[in-house]
C-alpha cells in the first residue's frame, strides 16, 4: 500500500491530538458554576437491518453503517460515494441515468427496464426496481446500512450482491424542530437544503424536506454537470401506543449532462502485426492534450484525434458528429408503514407504489450518442408478523413485487444502430421466515428461509441497423469516405427521415412495404453502390418464470455484554431475464453460497471498538452485462451467464476515542475476487476467405477460434480478477474537537486508500484503474445551542485522478469514466 496516505493521516494525527491534549481539560465558566460532565465512549448507532431495532454491535451479520450526521461530514449527498463508509462497496455512474452496485465484486452494469440488479437498493423500507437515481433517497436521512451478501429471509426482494438500506428521518411526535443550509463551492455547486417536524395536536405529526442542486461540468466539453430536486413529505399518525401508521411521498428530478468521458486511444486493425498491443489489434493512444484528465469527448482536440484516426466498420466512414449528453429524469412515489402492537405479536405492513420516467442521451461507452425513453411502474407490498415466544424470538413475512415497464431506446455506434421498443413485466412472489433460538442466555441458534417465485415477460421489437461498405480496394481494409453514418434518432424511422433520398438509388426502406432487408446506400459509383444499408428485426415475445428455496443459518455468542462472535452460511439467488439480442434472447438464474465468520467488540469502557470479519463466497452461473457481438455479428448490450467465481477475504473496522475530543475510525477490506470460469462466445465477422484468427476479438483474455458450425470466436477471461474488485480497500479518518467558549470546532481529516482493480469488461492494458489514495478535510464551527452552524469543506484535496470504468466503444474508441476531481465550499445551516 503507499505509504502518502499512512505519512498524511499520521502526521495530521500527531498535530491535532496534540492541539487537543493541550486543551482536553475543560475551563472553569466565568460565572463560577461548575462544568457539565460530558458524556463519554463511543456513540452507538441503531439500525433495523434484521427489521428490529438494535445496536449495530449487536447485529450478529456483515453490516456497515452511518447516521446522516456523519454521512454530511464526510460529504456523501448518493450512492456513488457511499465506499468512504463502507468498502466492500462500489458505485460506478454508466451512462445516462444508469448506476451500477457492487459488493465485493458482485453486481453488473445494466440497469435497464429488463434486467434486475443484484444488490438491493431498498428506500424507507421500500425496494426500488430501478435504482437509477438517488437524489431523494439521500434528502433527510437518518442513516444508510449497506449489508453484504445475500438477502432475502428477513424483508423485501431478494438479492445476491447485499443491499443498501437508506433510512429517512421520519415525524417526531409533539416535537417542533427544523434544519436548513446552504453550500456553495467551485463549479459553481449550489445545494440547499431544509427539513421542517411539524406537530399537529398529541397524536400526529408531519415532517417536510427538500434539497435542491446544481454544479457545472467537471470536464472542459460542460458534461458531468448536475442539476436535482428532491422533495419529501411524511404525516404520522400515533392512534394508540399499539397503533402507528404514516404516510410517506416523493418526488425529485435529475437534469444536467450526466457522467462525462475522457478518451484513452483508439484499437486500429493491424493483421499479423508482430508489434501489436493485443494480437491483430494496435493501440493507438491519445495525445496528451487529449489524455488530460477531465478533457472530456466534445473537446475540439478529442474530436480531431478520432476523426483523423478512427472509422465505423463496417461502413468504414469517418467519425464526427456525436451527440452532446443530456438527463431529464422524473421520479416520484408513495409509500405507507402501519405498526400494530397485537399482544403476542407485531405486525408491520408496507404497501408503495413508485413510477419513474426516464428520458435522457449520453455517450458511454462513446457511442454517437444513445437515447433513451423509459417509463417504469412498481407496486409492492410487504407484510411482516414477528415476535418473541420465551426463548424463540420470530419473523414470518410475505413480499409481492408487481413492475412494468415500457421503453424505447436506440444505441448509435456511427455504422450499426440497435433500435428497440419494449414492454416488460415482472411480478415475484416470496415468503419468508427466520428464527433465533437462546439456548443459553449468551448462545443462540438462527436460522431463516425464503421461497421466491418470480415470472417475467417481454414483447419486443429490435431492429439492427448496419451500413456495410462495399468498395474494397487491393490493400487494406474498405474506404466508404462519401458515404454518411446512421444519424441519430430514437427509431430507425427518426434515423432514415434525416438522410436525402439521393443516397438510397434504389428508394428508401421508409417507402418499401417493409423497411427490413439491405438497401443500396450511398453515393453511385462507377462499380454501382458504394455502400449497403442492411435493417434485420429481432422479435422477441417470450415469458419465464424461476422459484428457489434460499436459507440462512448462523450461530451467535456473546463472550461477554461487549464481546460478539457469530458464524453464518447464507444462499442466494437472482432470477434470469432476457436480452433484446439476437441469439442472446435469455440468461439463466445466478446463484452464491456465502461463509462469515465474525466478531464484534468493545473494549476500555466503550472507548475502543473493534469488528472483524472472514467472508468466502462462491458464486455459479454470474450474470454479467456487457458489450459484446449478437449472433448476426452486430454489436449490443447484453447480459450472460459467464461461469463461476470465487470471492473471499476479511473486512475490519475500529473505532477509538482517544480522548473525550479525539475520535479515529478506520476500516480495511482484503478481497481475492477471480473468475473460475469466465467463458463466452464472440462471433468471427471475418469473411469466409479471411486466414484463420483474422479478425480477432478485441480482448486481453485467451481465445479460440471456431471455424463450424458457424465462425466464431471462445474467450475465456477465467482465472481473472473480478470487476470493481480491489484487492485492499483502506479508510481511515480523524475527528478532533475544539472546545470554545460557545460553541465547539470540529476538525474531520479522511483518507482512502484503493489498489489496482479491473474496471474493463475486455481486460485490456489499458483497462485498469490504478491505486488511487484520496484526501477529504472539514472544519465545523458548532455552537452549543446548536443554532448556526458553518462548515468549510474540500473532497479529494490532492486532486487525484481516479477511473472508475473503462469501455471499448463504436470504432474501438477506448474511454474512461473518472470520479470527482477536488471540490471544495462552504455550509451554513440552521438548526432549531
Amino acid at each position: 500500500m503507499p505509504k502518502s496516505l499512512f505519512a498524511t493521516t499520521a502526521l495530521s494525527l500527531i498535530l491535532l491530538s496534540g492541539a487537543a491534549h493541550a486543551q482536553s481539560t475543560p475551563a472553569e465558566p466565568e460565572d463560577g458554576s461548575t462544568a457539565t460532565d460530558k458524556p463519554s465512549g463511543l456513540s452507538v448507532i441503531t439500525v433495523t437491518a434484521q427489521r428490529r431495532e438494535e445496536s449495530l454491535q449487536d447485529a450478529a451479520i456483515p453490516i456497515n453503517a452511518a447516521t446522516g450526521e456523519e454521512l454530511a461530514r464526510a460529504g456523501v449527498v448518493d450512492a456513488t460515494q457511499l465506499n468512504k463508509i463502507a468498502p466492500a462497496l462500489y458505485v460506478p455512474e454508466a451512462g445516462g441515468a444508469n448506476v451500477g452496485y457492487f459488493v465485493r465484486g458482485v453486481g453488473n452494469f445494466a440497469n435497464n427496464g429488463y434486467t434486475n440488479p443484484a444488490v438491493a437498493f431498498n428506500l424507507d423500507g421500500v425496494y426500488i426496481g430501478r435504482p437509477s437515481s438517488t437524489v431523494a433517497s439521500f434528502l433527510d436521512v437518518d442513516r444508510v446500512e449497506v449489508l453484504k451478501g445475500p438477502q432475502g429471509t428477513l424483508y423485501g426482494r431478494n438479492a445476491t450482491g447485499g443491499a443498501v438500506n437508506v433510512i429517512p428521518n421520519t415525524p417526531r411526535i409533539g416535537v417542533l424542530e427544523g434544519n436548513a443550509s446552504v453550500q456553495y463551492g467551485n463549479y459553481d455547486a449550489l445545494q440547499l437544503t431544509g427539513a421542517l417536524n411539524l406537530p399537529v395536536g398529541e397524536r400526529v405529526a408531519a415532517r417536510f424536506s427538500g434539497a435542491y442542486s446544481r454544479h457545472d461540468g467537471y470536464y472542459s466539453d460542460g458534461t458531468a454537470s448536475a442539476k436535482d430536486l428532491a422533495l419529501r413529505g411524511q404525516i404520522r399518525f400515533a392512534i394508540s401506543p399499539d397503533a402507528d401508521i404514516r404516510l410517506s411521498a416523493d418526488y425529485s428530478t435529475q437534469k444536467g449532462t450526466g457522467p462525462g468521458l475522457n478518451i484513452d486511444g483508439v484499437y486500429r486493425f493491424t493483421p499479423f502485426s508482430p508489434g501489436a498491443t493485443v494480437p491483430n489489434w494496435q493501440f493507438i493512444p491519445a495525445p496528451a492534450n487529449v489524455r488530460e484528465p477531465f478533457t472530456g469527448l466534445f473537446a475540439p482536440q478529442t474530436q480531431a484525434f478520432i476523426e483523423g484516426n478512427a472509422t465505423a466498420a463496417p461502413l468504414y466512414a469517418p467519425i464526427n458528429g456525436y451527440a452532446y449528453p443530456f438527463r431529464d429524469d422524473e421520479y416520484w412515489g408513495v409509500n405507507a408503514e402501519l405498526k400494530l402492537a397485537l399482544g403476542a405479536a407485531d405486525l408491520v405492513v408496507i404497501p408503495a407504489y413508485r413510477r419513474s420516467e426516464l428520458d435522457n442521451q449520453f455517450n458511454g461507452p462513446p457511442f454517437k450518442g444513445a437515447l433513451n425513453r423509459d417509463k417504469a411502474e412498481q407496486y409492492s407490498l410487504e407484510a411482516r408478523l414477528s415476535g418473541d415466544s420465551g426463548p424463540l424470538e420470530w419473523l414470518l413475512g410475505a413480499y409481492y413485487f408487481d413492475e412494468n415497464v415500457d421503453g424505447v431506446n436506440s444505441y448509435n455506434q456511427f455504422a450499426t444502430v440497435s433500435f428497440q421498443d419494449f414492454s416488460s413485466s415482472t411480478e415475484s412472489f416470496a415468503a419468508f421466515a427466520r428464527g433465533s433460538f437462546s439456548v443459553t442466555e449468551d448462545f443462540r441458534i438462527v436460522g431463516g428461509i425464503r421461497y421466491t417465485d418470480e415470472s417475467r415477460s417481454i414483447d419486443a421489437l429490435s431492429i439492427a441497423t448496419t451500413g456495410i461498405c462495399l468498395i474494397e480496394p487491393p490493400f487494406g481494409p474498405p474506404s466508404c469516405p462519401q458515404v454518411p453514418t446512421v444519424p441519430l434518432g430514437l427509431t430507425l424511422r427518426d434515423s432514415l427521415a434525416q438522410l436525402d433520398s439521393a443516397l438510397f438509388p434504389a428508394g428508401s426502406p421508409l417507402d418499401a412495404p417493409v423497411p427490413y432487408g439491405a438497401f443500396p446506400y450511398g453515393p453511385f459509383g462507377m462499380m454501382g453502390p458504394q455502400a449497403l444499408l442492411v435493417n434485420t428485426p429481432t422479435t422477441i415475445d417470450r415469458s419465464a418464470g424461476d422459484d428457489e428455496i434460499t436459507w440462512r443459518a448462523a450461530l451467535e455468542y456473546d463472550a461477554t455484554p461487549d464481546n460478539l462472535l457469530y458464524a453464518s452460511f447464507e444462499t442466494g439467488f437472482r432470477a434470469g431475464g432476457f436480452n433484446l439480442t439476437f441469439g442472446q434472447e435469455e440468461y439463466e438464474p445466478e446463484y452464491i453460497d456465502a461463509y462469515t465468520l465474525g466478531t464484534k467488540n468493545r473494549f476500555f469502557d466503550n472507548r475502543l471498538q473493534f469488528n472483524l470479519e472472514l467472508f468466502y463466497w462462491k458464486y455459479r452461473a454470474q450474470q454479467l452485462a456487457a458489450l459484446g457481438v449478437d449472433a448476426r455479428g452486430n454489436n449490443s448490450f447484453f447480459t450472460r451467464n459467464v461461469g463461476k467465481s470465487s470471492i473471499k477475504g476479511a473486512e475490519a473496522e475500529f473505532e477509538f476515542l482517544a480522548t473525550d475530543t479525539t475520535l479515529i475510525r478506520g476500516g480495511v477490506q482484503y478481497l481475492d475476487a477471480t473468475y473460475d470460469s469466465f467463458v463466452y462466445d464472440q462471433v468471427d465477422l471475418s469473411d469466409p476467405g479471411d486466414p484463420p484468427n483474422f479478425l480477432t476479438p478485441v480482448t486481453g483474455c485467451a481465445y479460440a477460434q471456431n471455424l463450424a458450425p458457424t465462425r466464431s470466436f471462445t474467450i475465456d477471461c477465467s482465472g481473472k480478477p473480478a470487476l470493481n474488485a480491489p484487492d485492499w480497500t483502506v479508510n481511515l479518518s480523524l475527528q478532533q474537537t475544539f472546545e470554545l467558549r460557545d460553541a465547539q470546532l470540529i476538525a474531520t481529516l479522511g483518507g482512502r486508500y484503493r489498489s489496482d482493480r479491473v474496471i474493463g469488461f475486455n481486460y485490456l492494458p489499458g483497462g485498469n484503474s490504478g491505486e488511487d489514495v484520496t484526501i477529504d478535510a472539514s472544519v465545523s464551527l458548532v455552537p452549543d445551542d446548536r443554532g448556526f452552524t458553518a462548515t468549510l469543506f474540500v473532497r479529494n484535496l490532492t486532486n487525484e485522478t481516479m477511473r472508475s470504468l473503462y469501455q471499448l466503444g463504436a470504432a474501438n474508441v477506448a474511454s474512461a469514466t473518472l470520479e470527482p476531481p477536488r471540490t471544495y465550499g462552504l455550509r451554513v445551516g440552521y438548526e432549531f
